[in-house]
């Protein structure tokens, strides 16, 4: 349970009753590599935190698999319109590796939101961390894709380093064979 009190703290002190309350209501999950969190068609029920390992998030179409999204460690993870309005999610979310999770419900973390004010900083923090990040991701990747590259090395070296070749290359919305000529040019 430290961590994700560890987490949280970096962005807001907590209060005791705070955290007594979270810890009746977080899960710990530890789900195994290629394990599905979430299908799409299916309403995104959680919020997670990663504590070890790393999650895809993909839209599917016409049978084919596009990452939008890798995330690692320290990462809070959902699919955020199916969260945030319990509709039907377009996305599904995989553990690309062994992971550890912590787990929140929307109802407990509306709760959660509503009677702790340190939590309505952290979430709206949070917020527009994330918001800004999509936003740079965006924005970068309709660059070159060895710019791409680089800017992800520099600023995410875990998503490099360790996701699937397929994951990468698919996020970076380029052929596994092009990323390999990436990688084969920055060892030179």
């Amino acid at each position: 349970m430290e961590y994700p009190l560890s987490e949280l703290r970096l962005y807001h002190p907590l209060s005791a009753a705070f955290v007594h309350d979270l810890e009746t209501r977080i899960r710990r999950l530890e789900p195994a590599k290629n394990n599905t969190l979430l299908l799409k068609g299916d309403i995104c029920r959680d919020l997670y935190l990663i504590e070890k390992g790393m999650l895809g998030c993909f839209d599917v179409e016409e049978n084919k698999r596009y990452c939008s999204w890798l995330m690692t460690p320290g990462d809070f993870v959902t699919a955020v319109d199916s969260f945030n309005n319990q509709v039907v999610s377009t996305e599904t979310i995989i553990a690309l590796t062994d992971c550890v999770l912590w787990a929140i419900t929307k109802a407990d973390l509306d709760q959660l939101t509503e009677s702790y004010p340190e939590f309505q900083v952290i979430r709206q923090k949070l917020t527009d961390k994330y918001h800004i990040q999509s936003r740079v991701m965006d924005a970068k990747r309709k660059r070159p894709p060895e710019q791409f590259y680089e800017y992800l090395a520099a600023n995410y070296p875990i998503i490099v380093r360790d996701a699937p070749v397929t994951a990468l290359a698919s996020l970076m919305g380029i052929t596994r064979t092009t990323l390999y000529e990436i990688i084969q040019r920055k060892k030179k």
